[in-house]
């Protein structure tokens, strides 16, 4: 057989092509690169055990911190409550933690899922500031009741009186508020409250510490332009009836209107009317002024009076009363009585002055029978030993003031200077005192020379009429009378030698 020469060599290339074929085959095997790996390769290879760890995340502000979980893996140390606490304190979060929550998620192993662990401590704004009225805005009339349940319309109670240094108001200022803190333990600050708008109205003022608002005198308080104001004068701008009631009040009063049948008017000061009073009752402790006329009224003062006109009306003045007319009144008043104008007439009633009475006419043809009294030395006399006893009073509660203020000092002086409360309120007290009965004891004096003056020239008093004396008129001065029995013109009744003598002027 001949030897091919060319076989071996193919058979070399065939088995070479079959070991590479079977190479190629074991390497694309699944599991071929393991099985043939060397048993110590694989052992070196083995993953590394990784713990679990927290992620703590913040705003910049410190308002609030998050955190999430992340769980451990091959075997690694799961993240406890103690590292969750750890990683907040490296972080510098101090404030607002929420340890419940954080315990929550550790032990329920809630991973991967952001939560809220820190809160910081909001601050608390401050109260704004308020003001407390002490009287009503809108004063809303209340007829006042009797025990029978009947309303009195003419008492309707809207005057609020109100006295000099009285409080209107409280002012409570507003509060800084409470600063807060964020989750670093940094304070936040705290926005304050807001000043209440204040207006101060007329005659009003805030005091010094600006926490009241107070009556600067004494008058009436309105409500108007947003604020209150305190009134020295009541103003009436329509007549005096039931829209407005009776009037009690402490300073002025004017009436622009009338005063109508039934309604009073009570002033602590001078009254002004500018209509006429109809059945009315007006008291006051200064002047009168009625520029209409007085019908069937009471009227009383301090001071003086003037009227346009009286008909069948009582007046008591401490003044001078004067009007155009005097028709059937009852007048009693210790300065001049005085029948105003070419035509001032004195008819009917009785009139009591310790001056001089003045008119045109007294009496009237109808020989009316109208009385005039001039002068009364008993009553001026009685005054005058009055104000001689008070003076005396005075005088002696002055001098005790003076004692026990002088006695209070040199205790003062014995005690180092000081005063107990005790001493210090008495002193007070007794300093007013003193200051008090002195300014009294020299108006006592004032009025007692007063009174000696009118003592003296009490004979020197007199009727002085420019037109008519008509008879039925009556003159008694001092404890003098005389009967008119024919009519005088341009006549002067006086005292002649102990008589009392009708004489031409």
């Amino acid at each position: 057989m001949a030897f091919d020469s060319n076989f071996e060599q193919r058979m070399t290339s065939a088995l070479e092509e079959y070991r590479r074929s079977d190479s190629e085959m074991r390497s694309s095997a699944p599991g071929a690169a393991q099985a043939e790996t060397p048993p110590e390769k694989k052992t070196s290879e083995k993953k590394e055990a990784v713990d679990g760890c927290v992620e703590i995340s913040f705003d910049p502000e410190g308002n609030t911190a998050n955190m999430i979980l992340h769980k451990a893996h091959n075997g690694g140390r799961p993240i406890t409550f103690q590292g969750v606490m750890a990683e907040l304190a490296r972080k510098g979060i101090t404030t607002g933690i929420d340890e419940l929550d954080i315990k929550d998620m550790v032990e329920g192993k809630v991973y991967d899922t952001p939560i809220c662990i820190a809160r910081a401590i909001p601050p608390k704004r401050g109260e704004n500031g308020r003001i407390s009225y002490h009287f009503e805005k809108q004063r809303v009339p209340k007829p006042k009741y009797d025990e029978f349940g009947i309303a009195d319309f003419r008492e309707l109670d809207l005057i609020v009186p109100i006295k000099k240094g009285e409080v209107i108001a409280d002012i409570t200022p507003p509060t800084p508020g409470e600063p807060g803190i964020n989750i670093f333990g940094k304070a936040i600050k705290a926005e304050p409250g807001t000043m209440p708008n204040i207006t101060v109205g007329k005659n009003t003022l805030m005091t010094a510490d600006g926490k009241q608002i107070i009556s600067a005198c004494t008058g009436h308080i309105i409500y108007g332009t947003g604020c209150f104001n305190v009134e020295d004068t009541v103003t009436v701008k329509s007549d005096l009836d039931i829209s407005v009631g009776n009037i009690n009040f402490n300073g002025d009063v004017l009436i622009k209107g009338n005063v109508m049948e039934g309604f009073s008017i009570k002033a602590g000061r001078s009254v002004r009317i500018e209509g006429t009073v109809f059945n009315g009752s007006i008291s006051a402790g200064g002047n009168i002024i009625i520029n209409g006329g007085v019908l069937n009224s009471r009227i009383e003062c301090e001071g003086d009076v003037s009227i346009g006109f009286c008909e069948n009306s009582s007046i008591k003045a401490k003044g001078k009363v004067e009007s155009a007319q005097f028709a059937f009144c009852t007048v009693f008043c210790y300065g001049e009585l005085v029948a105003k104008g070419r035509t001032g007439v004195i008819t009917g009633g009785n009139i009591t002055c310790m001056k001089n009475v003045t008119a045109a006419v007294i009496g009237s043809e109808k020989y009316t029978f109208t009385e005039i009294n001039i002068g009364d030395g008993s009553v001026t006399c009685a005054r005058k030993r009055e104000a001689e006893a008070e003076l005396n009073c005075a005088k002696t509660a002055f001098a005790q003031a003076n004692k026990n203020v002088e006695f209070l000092k040199m205790r003062k002086k014995r005690q180092g200077g000081n005063l107990t409360d005790v001493q210090s309120k008495q002193m007070k007290t007794e300093t007013q005192n003193k200051v008090f009965y002195s300014v009294r004891c020299k108006e006592l004096e004032e009025l007692i020379a007063q009174l000696d003056a009118d003592l003296k020239h009490r004979d020197d008093l007199c009727a002085m009429v420019s037109s008519t004396i008509y008879p039925g008129s009556h003159f008694c001065i001092n404890y003098l009378s005389l009967d008119v029995t024919q009519v005088f013109n341009r006549s002067k009744v006086c005292v002649i030698d102990d008589e009392i003598q009708v004489v031409p002027l």
